[in-house]
């Protein structure tokens, strides 16, 4: 693959949905920021996968001959390194923790506004997660249940990592473990959304962690330690 088309693939999305009303939603939102590319089918998600190997796949849980969450494994393996957004009209707690377990770097609904899903698609293109926020608390909550046994027996020394962080930084992954978005962090705060990035990148750095729901984990995980 040359330099040119490398840079290409870097950006590309492909959407991949049976419904031409859904594939054409999530495109208006895109269309500005990125190539999109289009699947209707199996097939041609599979040949769009090996051919485009785009840096984002929107694929609809609905499409037939997928299988359903246990077959995103099959579809990553054409293209690795694209990051896998999976779409459907009725998120929950279970399927999106069973998504994110199987690779999905992001689960979301199917009528999400443009807008929004494009900031997912940023959000994801950055190496981060993105979940619906009516799915937050309850996958959060699940997926700290996974770990409790091992805590138990070996409780990690909490307290000493979050001495690491100013007094700033501790109420915003104390916002961040409630489900909060940028946005909403930096207007509680009366800060620049600009300034609360910064100040991620300095949590993230400190405690050696790399997004935003494994900071959410770490200080859901403290609270309960720590009661």
């Amino acid at each position: 693959m040359s330099d040119k088309a490398r840079a290409a693939s870097a950006s590309v999305v492909l959407i991949a949905s049976p419904i031409a009303g859904v594939r054409a939603q999530w495109s208006s939102g895109l269309q500005e920021k990125f190539p999109v590319y289009e699947a209707a089918e199996r097939s041609a998600l599979d040949k769009g996968m090996a051919n485009l190997k785009p840096a984002i796949l929107l694929l609809d849980l609905a499409l037939p001959g997928l299988g359903g969450v246990e077959g995103v494994p099959a579809v990553q393996k054409a293209s690795p390194m694209t990051a896998i957004i999976l779409m459907t009209s009725t998120p929950n707690d279970r399927e999106g923790l069973a998504a994110l377990k199987v690779g999905a770097r992001g689960y979301c609904s199917h009528g999400m506004d443009p807008n929004l899903l494009r900031k997912a698609v940023m959000v994801v293109v950055k190496g981060e997660i993105w979940v619906a926020r009516n799915v937050f608390a309850p996958l959060l909550e699940e997926l700290t249940s996974l770990t409790e046994r091992r805590h138990k027996e070996f409780p990690p020394n909490l307290d000493t990592r979050l001495d690491r962080l100013t007094p700033r930084e501790r109420e915003i992954a104390q916002l961040i473990g409630g489900g909060a978005s940028n946005k909403e962090i930096a207007g509680r705060l009366n800060i620049t959304e600009a300034t609360v990035k910064a100040h991620l990148t300095a949590i993230f750095r400190k405690l050696g962690l790399s997004d935003r729901l494994g900071l959410a984990l770490f200080v859901t995980e403290y609270n309960r330690v720590s009661r």
